[in-house]
Order: C-alpha cells, then sequence, then structure tokens
C-alpha cells in the first residue's frame, strides 16, 4: 500500500524559513566581506574540467613528481597541478595530477613504465572530501587549451583559463579566487 504523503506542520514550514533566511544572511555576509573580488568573481564563466574531452582517472604508482615530468612533452597541466607549477602552491588537497592531452597514448606510456595504473580508476571526483590515493587526471581533448610556460619550463594553462578552472572546480569561493588573483599579479611583476 503507497505511502500517505503529510504536508508540513505550521512548525516544520516555520523551521525551514528560519534556515533560508540564515543561510542568505551568511551568503550576503560572504559576498560583502568579498567586496569586489566577488564581483570579479561571478562575471567568470566557468570551465569544467572533467567535461572538456574524454575524462580518464588513474592511479599514480610513482610520485607526482615523476608523472608530471614523463607528461612534460604531452600534456598541458590544468587546475591545481597548473597552480603548484605556475606559483609554488595549490588549492587543492588531494595531490592529484590534473592534464590535458590530445591522445591516450601517453597514459598507455606511462603505464608501460610502472608510473600510472594501466586500468581506469572508479573513483573519478574531482575534488574529493575524503583522503584517497593521489590519481592522475586526465582528460583527453581534440585541441589544447590556450597554455603558458611556467618558470620550470612546464606548460600550464593560461592565467585566464586557469581561474576559470578553478570556479568550475569549487565554485564561487572568494578566498580561492583572491589567493589566485595575488598569484597571478606577483608572476606578472617578476
Amino acid at each position: 500500500m503507497p505511502e500517505e504523503r503529510r504536508g508540513l506542520t505550521a512548525e516544520e514550514r516555520w523551521n525551514a524559513l528560519q534556515q533560508d533566511k540564515e543561510r542568505l544572511r551568511r551568503e550576503r555576509l560572504q559576498r560583502k566581506l568579498a567586496g569586489p573580488i566577488w564581483h570579479r568573481m561571478v562575471r567568470i564563466i566557468p570551465v569544467l574540467f572533467r567535461m572538456e574531452g574524454t575524462f580518464e582517472a588513474r592511479l599514480l604508482r610513482a610520485e607526482a613528481r615523476e608523472v608530471i615530468e614523463a607528461l612534460r612533452q604531452d600534456g598541458v597541466f590544468a587546475l591545481d597541478t597548473a597552480m603548484r607549477l605556475a606559483h609554488g602552491f595549490g588549492f587543492l588537497a588531494g595531490g592529484d595530477v590534473q592534464v590535458y592531452l590530445t591522445s591516450p597514448e601517453p597514459l598507455s606510456r606511462l603505464a608501460k613504465a610502472g608510473l600510472i595504473e594501466a586500468q581506469p580508476y572508479t573513483d573519478s571526483v574531482l575534488v574529493r572530501p575524503w583522503a584517497g590515493p593521489p590519481r592522475l587526471l586526465a582528460c583527453v581533448v581534440a585541441e589544447m587549451p590556450p597554455s603558458r610556460l611556467s618558470g620550470s619550463g612546464y606548460r600550464v594553462v593560461t592565467a585566464e583559463r586557469l581561474g576559470r578552472e578553478m570556479i568550475g572546480a569549487v565554485g564561487a569561493r572568494a578566498d580561492l579566487f583572491a589567493a589566485f588573483e595575488k598569484a597571478e599579479e606577483r608572476a606578472s611583476r617578476a
């Protein structure tokens, strides 16, 4: 027998209204504290890294530095990896390597060299709120995104693209966006 649905009581509606008002108050406060950063950030059209092409996740069997070095000639590094290569720090804690590739061949080559697992990894969540093993997150695209050379000689996405990818990955986070803008400003002055 199907379960009967009942409407909310007046007290339940009142509690839901109060929770919504509190959420709106917090959001307004965040926007006010962020000031002009918020306005610059919300004008950016996000880029969803994993939706740009064919997405593959592989477990790392070697240090991330070795995998990054092995992909130096093949890829354009994105998201947190691009931030770390260009500025020395990132905005994600996972330790994953994010890269754009034009073919899956480098993945096969790295697997044969024992740097990554040969089989795709089932956990392909881009920003994990839980701890997990470090992964290579590769997006195989028909055409590479716009890129620049980092100080250490790696190809990373442009500053504009990195900001769009960051917002696409973590959402409207004024704290992370401010750190990104300051790092890009320092890099442009150097």
